[in-house]
């Protein structure tokens, strides 16, 4: 199953690094606009120069339901505590640790299960 994620982008070296890593995680999936997303990838190394954008996608994920994975930004285990609020999710950057934690919030009945 092709997984359709939403991911903030930003110029910083973050966004390069976590499709890297998602392209490791085992992971089938393409890059989406937020409406048809599964998931919305919010990677919290960019809440320093997007917030205003990243709480407009925020609202707009929790209003359309869809599952908010939170990324800590690189090096650090803290996010934003209004991401902490709103995210399913919170991984760092272990590839298997993102593709786990997107299939979770994706199919939440499945992680229910076991």
């Amino acid at each position: 199953m092709e997984v359709r994620l939403y991911i903030t982008e930003g110029d910083i070296e973050d966004h390069h690094v976590f499709r890297e890593k998602l392209s490791l995680s085992g992971l089938s999936w393409r890059q989406t606009d937020l409406e048809d997303a599964d998931a919305v990838i919010i990677l919290a190394g960019l809440w320093g120069t997007m917030k205003e954008r990243i709480m407009d996608d925020v609202k707009r994920a929790l209003k359309l339901s869809k599952p908010i994975i939170t990324v800590r930004p690189y090096g650090l285990e803290n996010v934003p505590v209004e991401l902490e609020k709103v995210s399913s999710e919170i991984v760092g950057w272990n590839p298997h640790c993102i593709g786990e934690a997107i299939e979770d919030a994706v199919n939440p009945e499945e992680r229910n299960q076991t």
